[in-house]
């Protein structure tokens, strides 16, 4: 770790002295840069613009996440009342969006070698850019101390925080994992689903959740403050991977009706594992618009070559198309329902399904989430 932030403190340095962080900023220079300076931080310049011109105390850090934003925040209300005229600046790798506007509302200054800068001196001097994003590594995302609790199998613990909002501790997620996979295997009639994940992978998740402040410590267990911000922070990263996953799924035209319950019927004997309707779904408890695409996720080795038959028998012209999608993780079959009038996955992913399908589709996500999820997180 010690070699990591020298290694980072050593690029810093050259970054401001060559005005990396303020490239195409018209006006603005990096001045007098100097390491070490006698009031104990890591780095001293001048930052001008126009005519304005601002000292600035540097700190590196080349890992931040808003846990550490919300430690150091006090002590740069200090620092700030202390000396009014200096900016005393957080340098740092890249800031997440979620990181930048956290800054913002705590006063705290910043630069990032992506060139984000927010360096507000009231009354003094204001320079602010936002909205860059790293090309290579991020100080935040890359460090091998945070999991990516948005992908994979750590965001079945995602899951399990949205879909029944309460303190809950390491273990007992745990277990909520595994009783979900037995409910699953007995809908499903399968033992092809595993929600389980190991212990140290789920202390790691809900530690990575706790640095980027989107759970709270109660004792031994952990609650979510904002369930509507994290989920709509998932869904924004979740729209980039489905859009990944479509790449290999595949479209068909639907000779089998224009009713879930129609639709359902006519794959039940062409599909011999799990299925579930997605975005679809969502009509059940917040019906809204028509869906012109019907998506339908199946697990990974399922042999669909009856399902790619389908497209050669007549089609009724109201029909929506059938797209089938493997997902990403089986975890999408988490809290999946086998009633009437189809098997569908959680309000939670279709909400996630209907974000990332954008378009008329947001309008549906929009009431799905204030009709469906957000009335239960109250009700908690």
């Amino acid at each position: 770790m010690q070699a990591t932030e020298a290694q980072f403190e050593r690029e810093a340095l050259q970054a401001l002295r060559t005005q990396i962080p303020v490239r195409d900023l018209p006006g603005v220079r990096i001045r007098a840069v100097k390491a070490q300076p006698k009031d104990a931080f890591d780095v001293q310049f001048e930052l001008e613009s126009g005519k304005s011109r601002i000292l600035v105390l540097g700190e590196f850090k080349s890992v931040v996440s808003p846990k550490l934003l919300e430690d150091i925040a006090p002590w740069v209300r200090r620092m700030k009342s202390l000396r009014p005229g200096v900016s005393f600046a957080l340098i740092c790798p890249a800031l997440s969006p979620r990181s930048q506007t956290y800054c913002i509302e705590q006063g705290i200054d910043f630069i990032d070698l992506a060139g984000n800068i927010s360096i507000n001196v009231p009354g003094t001097f204001t320079l602010q850019r936002l909205g860059l994003r790293a090309k290579e590594r991020s100080g935040e995302s890359a460090s091998p101390l945070f999991t990516n609790v948005f992908s994979g199998r750590s965001s079945r613990v995602l899951r399990v925080l949205l879909e029944k909002p309460k303190p809950w501790s390491l273990t007992e997620i745990a277990n909520e994992l595994a009783a979900e996979t037995k409910r699953v295997a007995r809908a499903f009639s399968t033992q092809q689903i595993q929600f389980a994940i190991s212990l140290g992978a789920l202390s790691k998740a809900l530690s990575s959740l706790d640095e980027q402040l989107w759970v709270r410590r109660q004792g031994s267990s952990v609650v979510v403050p904002e369930p509507r911000r994290l989920l709509l922070e998932w869904a924004e990263k979740y729209k980039e991977r489905y859009r990944w996953r479509l790449r290999s799924s595949f479209e068909i035209s639907n000779p089998l009706g224009t009713t879930l319950a129609q639709i359902n019927s006519g794959l039940q004997p062409l599909l011999r594992g799990p299925y579930a309707f997605t975005a679809a779904a969502a009509a059940t408890d917040a019906p809204f618009i028509d869906l012109d695409r019907i998506d339908v996720f199946l697990l990974p080795d399922q042999n669909d070559a009856r399902l790619r038959q389908l497209s050669e028998r007549p089609v009724s012209g109201t029909a929506p198309r059938l797209r089938f999608i493997y997902p990403y993780d089986e975890g999408v079959f988490l809290y999946a329902r086998t009633d009437a009038p189809a098997p569908r996955v959680s309000n939670i992913q279709a909400y996630l399904d209907l974000y990332a399908r954008g378009g008329r589709d947001l309008k549906q996500a929009d009431y799905l989430l204030d009709n469906a999820i957000a009335s239960r997180w109250k009700a908690a």
